[in-house]
């Protein structure tokens, strides 16, 4: 149950930002299908894409348990 809260709410202590450079039409693409397909095997993919931040790259290499609702992809896809 705890990952499960950690892949839906961010660490309060150590705020994500993302560069809006980041935020291309392949990571988009990545969110989405990982968003769609349930496909979060495919995080790290999306952690390799050219994030410097260190909670997303963290975040998506972690492994353990993601959902929707994963603030991760939320952050890349503009969702509240």
């Amino acid at each position: 149950m705890a990952g499960l809260v950690r892949c839906v709410v961010s660490n309060p202590s150590v705020p994500a930002t993302l560069d809006p450079k980041w935020r291309t039409a392949d990571v988009r693409g990545l969110a989405v299908a990982a968003y769609e397909d349930r496909a979060f095997d495919r995080l790290p993919i999306l952690a390799d894409a050219g994030s410097d931040d260190q909670a997303v790259l963290g975040h998506c290499r972690a492994g353990g348990l993601h959902n929707r609702g994963c603030w991760v992809v939320d952050l890349v896809l503009s969702k509240e």
